[in-house]
């Protein structure tokens, strides 16, 4: 039988499928399964087990085993060749290797691998990504490096150096299990999808933790003797001085992790018991999300378009450290660029590149600051400013200087809420009048955790302690993941924003001209259909993306019950 008869056999596909996709081979001479795949008719999981059967090859799915691969097998292919020919080693068989392949019949490949390694091999047939994923875990992963290092350490360390205080120097930067444990750390990061590496030492171990989701989590530290050098390794990576350990330091260095292009940000900082470092990662590969993609309401998205369709004015984006500030202008620059506009930014630091932008990092050790910066931009002909913080009254005076003389600004402000930008700016020393005069729009934003979607169950108010939750009267159900090993038993995989958009009318402009409380522009604000943080994520909670504890934790919303 012809494998299309096969697969038309199976149900994976119909007759009229499977005359399509001969038509279209015809034309590209591809292999028939490459192109059910590539229109769209199967998914590699539903056709793997199938291809296995006809071709007579067993069938790995290497999700399942890929975490309890011994370390010795691992060792038996080069990474190299594991990447070269995307194969994984699975286990031995007497004398032979058994492998997981995504394409067992490429005997070239088989030929080579056998020739490198002197050993036969028998051929599995797997998924090309869950091979390219179980390669990064495998050589990589810090689990499989700890005995190696542990081992390193007890050989190399001496207890008499350890007593005269030389246990920090007697390690060397360039030493194969320091470089590889940095790399084994970043590539183990990534793939949790970490935004930063914390590394802390104490007085007698080491702290490592990954901040996932906002939240930190602590992962098997290395052994104290060895920081030293991993810290020293970090800093050449970094371009940071290794003979300076008394003062804090910053620098950075790009990674290749996979397919990724990671731009990792260094900080250290002297403490007690060493210097502490911290790395943030930031994923440049990473597709920059639209404004519909970050969690605004339909009604407020219609708002905020309609602010950045504005040629001039102030627009100001508020939220604690950690909301996701930066992230909406730089989806709001994404949106609005051209080239036919001159967008300027002046940053700190510079996170993302983006076309058509022209961006500026300030430095504060050379005086060249936010006002500064923001003075000279404004002789570069710019038709929109991003500002990355309004610091002080200075900074604040220009930029809304600005926005009253054509250019639209956006930047940042630190208040909990919208209602409380103009407040802040009053506070500053800005005079009322001008704030009314220039400001278009503030939304006020917060991260809520996403229910992870392989965890997450559905409950009604009656279950737990739900009945008790200020809000359980206003949804009948919600939903919250029950924690699995996809999102390190948290229940929450990825971050979505929840938004408060005020656009002030001339009722809320007169409350700010005759300097009025926060409270009172609340109360006309939402008399006129603004929408609360808390409200937003009633909404959020009623669509199942998140849970009644993320909502309560994000907008501090506890009333007495």
């Amino acid at each position: 039988m012809k494998l299309g008869e096969t697969l038309v056999k199976s149900g994976l596909i119909n007759e009229e499928q499977l005359k399509r996709v001969l038509l279209n081979q015809q034309k590209s001479n591809e292999r028939l399964g490459e192109i059910v795949l590539r229109m769209g008719f199967a998914t590699a999981e539903q056709m793997a087990p199938i291809l296995a059967k006809y071709f007579d090859i067993p069938y790995v799915n290497v999700k399942q085993i890929y975490k309890n691969i011994k370390p010795e097998v691992i060792d038996s292919l080069p990474l190299e060749l594991a990447q070269r020919f995307t194969i994984l080693p699975i286990e031995f068989k007497k004398e032979r290797l058994v492998v997981a392949m995504s394409d067992p019949l490429d005997f070239i490949a088989i030929d080579t691998v056998q020739l490198k390694i002197s050993r036969r091999i028998l051929p599995s047939l797997a998924i090309e990504n869950e091979i390219n994923d179980a390669i990064e875990y495998c050589y990589h992963h810090l689990p499989r490096l700890k005995e190696s290092v542990e081992n390193f350490v007890d050989t190399s360390f001496d207890a008499k150096e350890e007593a005269e205080g030389a246990s920090q120097q007697q390690f060397d930067a360039s030493d194969k299990p320091v470089v590889q444990y940095v790399k084994s750390l970043i590539s183990q990061a990534v793939n949790s999808h970490a935004s930063d590496i914390l590394i802390d030492p104490k007085e007698d171990n080491v702290e490592l933790r990954f901040r996932v989701d906002g939240f930190l989590h602590q992962v098997d530290p290395p052994p104290k003797p060895m920081l030293g050098a991993i810290n020293a390794r970090i800093k050449i990576l970094s371009g940071l001085d290794i003979a300076e350990r008394r003062l804090p330091q910053d620098g950075r260095f790009k990674v290749k992790i996979g397919k990724s292009d990671i731009d990792i940000r260094t900080s250290t900082f002297p403490t007690i018991y060493g210097e502490s470092v911290v790395l943030r990662l930031l994923d440049t590969a990473q597709p920059m999300l639209g404004l519909g993609q970050l969690g605004f309401e339909k009604n407020d998205l219609e708002k905020f378009r309609s602010l950045l369709s504005e040629p001039y004015g102030l627009i100001l984006v508020t939220g604690p450290t950690g909301s996701g500030k930066t992230t909406t202008l730089y989806t709001c620059l994404n949106e609005i660029k051209t080239a036919s506009k001159n967008i300027c930014t002046l940053e700190d630091p510079v996170e993302y590149r983006l076309p058509f932008i022209k961006q500026s990092q300030v430095n504060q050790m050379i005086g060249f600051t936010f006002s500064r910066g923001l003075r000279s931009l404004l002789r570069q002909d710019p038709d929109v400013i991003m500002v990355g913080e309004i610091r002080d009254k200075e900074t604040a005076e220009i930029s809304i200087h600005a926005a009253l003389t054509g250019h639209l600004v956006l930047s940042t402000l630190h208040t909990n809420d919208a209602v409380g930008a103009p407040i802040r700016l009053i506070n500053m020393g800005i005079e009322p009048y001008l704030i009314a005069s220039s400001l278009l729009g503030i939304v006020a934003q917060r991260l809520v955790r996403v229910n992870c979607p392989d965890c997450s169950r559905t409950y009604d108010r009656q279950s737990g302690n739900w009945e008790a939750l200020p809000f359980s009267s206003e949804i009948e159900r919600f939903s919250k993941g029950a924690g699995c090993p996809k999102c390190l038993q948290s229940g929450y995989k990825g971050r979505q924003g929840i938004f408060e958009v005020l656009v002030p009318d001339e009722e809320v402009l007169n409350c700010i001209m005759s300097r009025g409380t926060s409270d009172a522009i609340r109360f006309i604000a939402q008399k006129k259909g603004m929408k609360s943080l808390h409200e937003a994520g009633i909404e959020k909670l009623r669509a199942g993306v998140t849970s009644p504890e993320e909502i309560l934790r994000v907008t501090q919303r506890r009333r007495e019950i």
